[in-house]
């Protein structure tokens, strides 16, 4: 299966890097094609430009992000692996979305509603760390899931969209912090 890899933490020797490592190596293991976008690694810009935010709805408006639209586009699965910050994305893993998730990439809007251009997406996996705990989570709704998976679901039409989350990240002891990896590996492995 092609699976595209994008990891969003600032620090290579984070607790998020070892999620990634086990990641990347279950991914060898069942030999799927893999291509991992480290947006920190890559210097990606999130900045929308004056001139991209005036082409947002253009049909031709991916010139300044071809290259990462066609990771999109080749890819049949999709694995996002990053901290939450202040209830969202970091702000770099926000920017990808804003910058490359474009109008004439992933729907057609129209009076009809919306028509999902990302249909080549068959399974979406999204590994997140937070401080918060899982019942101060559940207590607001937990924003940063809905966000991303009915957003996701809208322009993919993908049935098959997980959420693994580490909850407490600061407070926890070391042999949770491994628990936590034991289950990332089993859910690639069963991926």
């Amino acid at each position: 299966m092609k699976t595209l890899v994008v990891f969003a933490h600032p620090v290579p020797e984070s607790y998020n890097a070892s999620i990634l490592q086990v990641v990347s190596d279950e991914l060898r293991a069942k030999s799927f094609e893999v291509q991992t976008l480290d947006l920190y690694q890559e210097n990606f810009e999130p900045r929308m430009s004056t001139a991209e935010r005036r082409t947002y709805k253009d049909r031709d408006n991916t010139t300044t992000v071809e290259k990462y639209v066609h990771q999109l586009q080749w890819a049949e699965a999709l694995i996002m692996i990053y901290p939450t910050w202040w209830m969202g994305p970091p702000a770099i893993l926000k920017g990808w979305l804003d910058r490359v998730w474009l109008p004439s990439v992933v729907a057609d809007f129209g009076p009809d509603g919306v028509k999902p251009k990302l249909t080549n997406l068959k399974k979406i996996l999204i590994i997140t760390t937070q401080g918060a705990s899982r019942w101060r989570m559940a207590l607001i709704g937990n924003p940063p899931r809905k966000m991303m998976k009915l957003s996701l679901k809208a322009v993919t039409q993908c049935r098959d969209i997980d959420w693994l989350t580490l909850y407490r990240m600061d407070k926890i002891a070391k042999p949770r912090l491994s628990q936590f990896l034991d289950r990332v590996r089993q859910k690639i492995k069963h991926f």
